[in-house]
C-alpha cells in the first residue's frame, strides 16, 4: 500500500506483513485506525480500518477440481 505523508508529502509504502499485523491488532482491540509513521518526518498518518481491509490480498479463485 502506497501512502503520502500529510505533513511532508513524502511517498512511502506499507508492507503486506505490517498491514496483516495492524488488522489483527485493530480487530483484537476494537480500534478504528492504524498509525503509519512517515520514514522521513516521523509523523503518524492515520489509515482507516476500511482502507486496511481493502488493501489485503484477495484469495485467488481455486482451480476446477479434478475428478
Amino acid at each position: 500500500m502506497q501512502l503520502r505523508c500529510y505533513q511532508c508529502s513524502w511517498s512511502f509504502g506499507v508492507g503486506k506483513d505490517e498491514i496483516a499485523a495492524a488488522l489483527e491488532a485493530l480487530q483484537a482491540s476494537g480500534g478504528t485506525h492504524y498509525d503509519a509513521h512517515c520514514p522521513r518526518c516521523k509523523r503518524a498518518n492515520k489509515i482507516s480500518l476500511e482502507q486496511l481491509k481493502q488493501s489485503t490480498p484477495r484469495p485467488r479463485p481455486s482451480e476446477k477440481p479434478t475428478a
